[in-house]
């Protein structure tokens, strides 16, 4: 009986041995080649702290040009109802995947403190503000500068559908009572883009709720549109839910905001779903 034991506990180690040299081999004990999957996240932690996480950190993708460097990727004349003002706007790619928006042909009769804003929605004339232009760049005078870097627009800026120019207050800050309309837009530009869709078959499908994902999901005639935003949502579990990858749920939504490492998404906001609606 006792040289039963030792040769049993002999084959048991034996066995154990084998599995680690496997695994720090990259092999998997239970046959084939497939190296063992090393784990990429722990239990989720609450947004308020409770809990703990340990998030692998994403590898970076390299930044690569939509077109070739130098190539236009949109451009408009910024034109006033009146035709009185107007602005020449071209969007260049730049080599580091960013754009560039170049002005020229700046024309007015009426030299006033002004700004060119980049607007997600097709505007219209004498709109207001708006709480979310991108790459706003403001002069006074009949000059306006070469250029306008839109950085803060992304690599796939096509989201953007107006160049609109507002009247801005005066220097010191104060809004003249014979320029009424500043704040207006005067003058506008529609944004006609030539980026390809990086996701031209993008199909968002709709999963189970789940810790991390628990918002509620509005559809039309079957095809979902939207997602509400719940307590304790983070972005890496809600992409799973509707069958997408984190990248492509930031291009449906170029506003989409995020909290900390674990990137923890905004409870009560709205989640675009719908391609055609970026």
């Amino acid at each position: 009986m006792e040289r039963r034991t030792r040769t049993i506990a002999a084959l048991g180690a034996t066995a154990v041995a084998l599995t680690t040299m496997l695994v720090l081999s990259g092999c998997s004990p239970f046959g084939g080649d497939d190296s063992v999957p090393a784990p990429t996240r722990t239990a989720a932690a609450g947004p308020d702290g409770g809990g703990s996480r340990t998030a692998s950190p994403a590898p970076t993708p390299t930044a690569t040009p939509t077109l070739t460097p130098g190539s236009v990727a949109a451009e408009t004349d910024v034109v006033s109802k009146s035709g009185e003002t107007s602005l020449h706007v071209r969007i260049v790619q730049r080599a580091d995947g960013l754009f560039d928006a170049e002005l020229s042909d700046y024309r007015t009769t009426n030299p006033q403190p002004i700004a060119l804003q980049f607007r997600h929605r097709p505007a219209e004339y004498a709109d207001g503000y708006d709480t979310v232009v991108r790459s706003q760049v403001q002069w006074s005078g009949t000059s306006a500068p070469a250029k306008a870097p839109l950085d803060d627009a992304g690599r796939t800026p096509d989201y953007l559908s107006s160049a609109v120019l507002v009247p801005m207050p005066n220097e010191d800050g104060s809004e003249s009572d014979d320029r009424p309309w500043v704040g207006s837009v005067l003058a506008i530009g529609a944004l006609d883009w030539r980026l390809p869709n990086p996701y031209p078959d993008l199909r968002v499908t709709v999963g189970k709720a789940r810790p991390g994902a628990y918002g509620w999901v509005k559809d039309t005639d079957g095809t979902p549109t939207s997602y509400g935003v719940s307590h304790g949502d983070e972005l890496t579990t809600v992409s799973k839910r509707f069958d997408v990858t984190p990248a492509q749920l930031r291009w449906l939504n170029p506003y989409l905001e995020t909290r900390g490492a674990e990137e923890w998404l905004l409870e009560g906001t709205t989640l675009n779903l719908d391609p055609a609606k970026r």
